[in-house]
């Protein structure tokens, strides 16, 4: 009597990586859950620092001058510290880093995807610092936001790799042009005696910084919380 064949079973995976998936999706909801936080509160309260600093003009203003601006006093070598929004801003810039390091460590517990935890944990940390440290001790304040704008903007173009489309292509073109517009931010003093540095003005560049960087980490945050990259990554276990 012949044998009688029957098709192969369709392979399932095993409990433990069922349970590694599971974790997996749990974790990278949380991390785009703060993601999402993290962005999303700084854009609304940076709307309610700017209606509380009196005469504030985003075409002259950087936006850490919300948090301390310093101007020169009666004496030549004296700052007096300006800072009605400051409350407002310093913990809205400290929140956000503190949320986006979270995340990006959460992220990389659950991916080991290196290279962008620790390009989206510069992001935040340099925004915590940022944050913590306002314009009072400028070179301080001015490191950290370089490290911060370095790390998001690099972010974003790295994302590329595990983003779906059209997604991917979108964060690619948020970090090259938040990292272009830090090359103008760097050298603003040509581009300004040039054009006004495009009309935009040294806060309407910094804010070509930074924006695509806020509106990419939504984004980011978003795709996260929907559990699709956990899917993914699990079935690549």
């Amino acid at each position: 009597m012949s044998a009688i064949n029957t098709p192969p079973r369709p392979a399932t995976a095993s409990p433990f990586k069922r349970l590694i998936t599971a974790n997996s999706t749990r974790i990278l909801k949380t991390a785009g859950l703060l993601a999402l936080l993290a962005a999303a509160q700084w854009v609304l309260m940076v709307i309610v620092a700017e209606t509380q600093y009196p005469n504030y003009v985003i075409q002259q203003h950087f936006l850490s001058d919300l948090g301390a601006t310093c101007q020169r006093g009666l004496v030549p070598i004296a700052c007096v510290i300006v800072s009605p929004s400051s409350l407002i801003w310093d913990s809205t810039l400290a929140l956000m880093g503190l949320l986006s390091l979270v995340s990006a460590v959460l992220f990389y517990a659950a991916t080991r995807k290196r290279g962008f935890s620790i390009l989206f944990g510069l992001w935040g940390l340099g925004a915590f610092i940022a944050g913590v440290v306002p314009e009072t001790l400028l070179s301080v304040h001015e490191l950290a936001s370089t490290l911060a704008f370095v790390g998001g903007s690099l972010a974003a173009i790295v994302a590329y790799r595990f983003l779906p489309s059209p997604l991917k292509y979108l964060s690619v073109v948020l970090g090259l042009l938040s990292f272009a517009s830090l090359i103008v931010l760097i050298f603003e003093g040509p581009f300004y005696r040039w054009n006004g540095i495009f009309g935009l003005g040294v806060g309407g560049i910094e804010r070509m910084v930074v924006y695509p960087i806020i509106i990419w980490e939504i984004a980011l945050g978003a795709y996260l919380m929907s559990g699709v990259l956990s899917l993914s990554h699990g079935e690549q276990a």
